[in-house]
């Protein structure tokens, strides 16, 4: 039980790590101009430490699982296509 409280506190503090722009476009893998386009149509949450711009990763991650990115449209249909075989793979009566 400990064990798990501890991986569940490490989990928290990797989701609340502070990403600088780089790092989080990295995490992104996005480009500089179009990280800055989301960020300056509030797509992305961030916050200014001085002059640099500072990211949570829970929040990056939130934002690549929201609707409208290309991460999630991507996913979704690849969700369709691996479904489709599966059902005709299941249909000629083999195991999955």
């Amino acid at each position: 039980m400990i064990f798990n409280d501890i991986c569940e506190i490490n989990m928290m503090e990797k989701n609340r790590e502070m990403l600088d722009a780089d790092q989080a476009m990295e995490f992104l893998k996005t480009s500089r101009p179009t990280f800055y386009r989301w960020l300056k149509a509030g797509r992305i949450q961030g916050f200014k430490v001085g002059k640099q711009w500072r990211f949570y990763r829970s929040d990056l991650v939130e934002f690549l699982e929201s609707a409208g990115t290309d991460f999630v449209l991507h996913k979704n249909e690849l969700k369709e296509v691996v479904s489709f075989f599966e059902e005709r793979l299941r249909r000629k009566g083999v195991p999955l």
